[in-house]
């Protein structure tokens, strides 16, 4: 029973820590729309890097929360 909550719980910070990132990666990716349409147009390119980064990190977040067995 403890190690089902303990389960549960690291579930539960994956599942947090990757909707943050998510929130984070929205954001990074408004800011590159405004850099698109600045006289930082070339900065876009690495902030559109982050992002799609981040997207991988939180896809590999998502899997690991979801492979964890809550019974």
């Amino acid at each position: 029973m403890v190690i089902n909550i303990r389960m549960q719980r690291i579930h539960d910070d994956l599942e947090t820590t990757a909707d943050g990132m998510e929130q984070l990666a929205r954001g990074l990716a408004g800011h590159a729309v405004y850099l698109q349409h600045s006289v930082h147009a070339g900065d876009a390119v690495e902030v559109r890097a982050r992002v799609s980064g981040l997207t991988d990190s939180i896809n590999k977040l998502r899997a690991v929360a979801n492979s964890i067995e809550l019974r």
